[in-house]
């Protein structure tokens, strides 16, 4: 038992009425035990042996009645007095999931509600010395949250984890003899205790809803040690059986809509809202949302626009985990003035195949919630509001930010190098599939390595090419008739 548990049942006082009631219960059930065995002993003395053994077995039988008796007494007893034992750990096992450390803001609501089912299970893994303790499970009809801690006073769990998205750990359900594993939902939320050696995580997988009011028994298969390089597999079975109650289940309200705005030069439409006590999820469709395919004809996703500006306000934290940094703008749910943060635990749930999902923390008031687009745009989350559009996009501007993000600054080309430009490309046709501009140069780069920046118009993100080193550029621009680093902008 920890230390915060232990500090916690010291201040539990057990009324001294209650302590006395234990105690006659269990003197009541001895003082009956002797006078039963006393008198049957005394009517057994003129019967032969075997009356005497079987008397020995009804005198057995009746320790072990009695002992029953006895035991129902005090397990009586202990119910009463455990009642807020278990209150407190309770307690304070809540105030670890309902901590800043839970980097999802949903299961923090949740436990601070008091939602869910209450499991209270351990399990202890005497192969890894790891005391395991479940704690809660919660769902919807999208995923489902189980809560649990474990802890160790041999094995080292900082670098232990359940990672059911990029490691091998997997968590499977059992019904009868079949067996089914069970997809993660983002990537779950884990804080490590490093003074009292204890994870806490909430692991994030699909829903359960369905076998509401059946026993079912889960696995965690495999703990993931992660290393500086790569991980290791540590073989094991945690096992959890319980009934899915219906506390355990919460209910997701789903409102269609038809929202289009625009953001940075693309489109978009808000297609539909869904709200329930984990979270809250708003579905996007847009230009630049879609799966792309190469000329091989690979699919792939591109970050939106949208996407990018999300992620923005994401900041990770070594305490906390993802957590905003408010010093950025970002998208963010308001309601009657009071901000919603994003979940960024759950920045890999896949939509459709042309969606792009935004999933934020929960709240009440759903009428009046609006989505909030940085300072550019203001979209209210229910049937009747309209869009407003604060901003009106300045391409410009935007490249020359996110190029200043690299440390490069833009500059316009002169009349010169634009034909110094026209004739590089004719005579060195372009042999990569994307389409690129050049929209001017690099500034004071001139005597480095650098042959040319370009910058994705859709992700934002920046490439480069380099020589050598700066002697082996500055020959490679003579040849070719450059006189400056060119910037091009990749518009796929």
């Amino acid at each position: 038992m920890n230390n915060k548990i232990r500090s916690e049942l010291e201040k539990i006082e057990i009324p001294d009425e209650l302590h006395t009631r234990a105690t006659l219960g269990v003197k009541q059930a001895k003082a009956e035990l002797i006078e039963k065995s006393v008198t049957t002993e005394k009517q057994n003395l003129s019967k032969n042996k075997l009356s005497i053994s079987s008397s020995a077995i009804r005198k057995k039988s009746l320790y072990k009645r009695l002992s029953i008796m006895a035991a129902s007494l005090i397990i009586i007893a202990s119910t009463l007095t455990l009642t807020p034992v278990r209150a407190a750990i309770q307690e304070v096992y809540d105030k670890l999931f309902s901590s800043q450390h839970i980097d999802d803001s949903g299961v923090r609501t949740a436990v601070i509600a008091g939602d869910g089912q209450v499991l209270d299970q351990t399990f202890y893994d005497k192969d890894q010395s790891i005391n395991v303790r479940f704690e809660r499970v919660l769902m919807d009809d999208k995923e489902t949250k189980l809560l649990l801690t474990f802890q160790s006073d041999k094995t080292d769990l900082k670098n232990v984890y359940i990672d059911l998205f990029e490691g091998d750990s997997s968590i499977n359900v059992m019904i009868g003899n079949e067996k089914k594993k069970l997809d993660n939902v983002g990537w779950g939320s884990r804080y490590y205790d490093s003074k009292e050696n204890k994870v806490v995580t909430a692991l994030s997988f699909e829903s359960l809803k369905e076998y509401e009011g059946k026993d079912i028994r889960l696995e965690i298969d495999t703990l993931t040690v992660w290393k500086d390089k790569g991980y290791d597999s540590v073989q094991t079975i945690w096992p959890l059986e319980f009934t899915v109650k219906p506390a355990a289940i919460s209910e997701r309200k789903t409102v269609q809509l038809n929202k289009p705005f625009t953001y940075k030069g693309e489109t978009y439409t808000i297609t539909k809202v869904e709200f329930s006590k984990l979270e809250t999820r708003v579905v996007v469709t847009g230009s630049d949302t879609g799966i792309l395919t190469d000329d091989s004809g690979m699919e792939y996703r591109v970050m939106s626009k949208l996407e990018h500006q999300f992620l923005n306000a994401r900041k990770i934290s070594k305490e906390y985990g993802y957590t905003v940094d408010e010093k950025k703008s970002g998208v963010f749910i308001a309601s009657k003035g009071v901000k919603v943060d994003p979940v960024f635990s759950k920045g890999e749930v896949e939509g459709g195949k042309d969606e792009y999902i935004m999933i934020f923390g929960p709240f009440k008031d759903h009428g009046n919630a609006v989505l909030e687009i940085g300072e550019d745009v203001i979209i209210p989350l229910n049937e009747n509001g309209k869009v407003e559009q604060r901003t009106k996009y300045n391409e410009e501007a935007e490249i020359e930010e996110m190029l200043s993000e690299y440390g490069y600054t833009l500059l316009p080309l002169t009349e010169e190098e634009k034909k110094q430009i026209d004739l590089y490309q004719e005579k060195f046709p372009k042999e990569l599939s994307l389409e690129r501009k050049v929209i001017g140069k690099v500034k004071g780069n001139e005597n480095s390595k650098l042959l040319e920046v370009s910058l994705s118009e859709r992700s934002g993100v920046l490439s480069e090419s380099q020589a050598e080193d700066a002697e082996a550029a500055k020959k490679f621009r003579e040849e070719n008739g450059l006189s400056f680093i060119p910037i091009y902008l990749n518009s796929n």
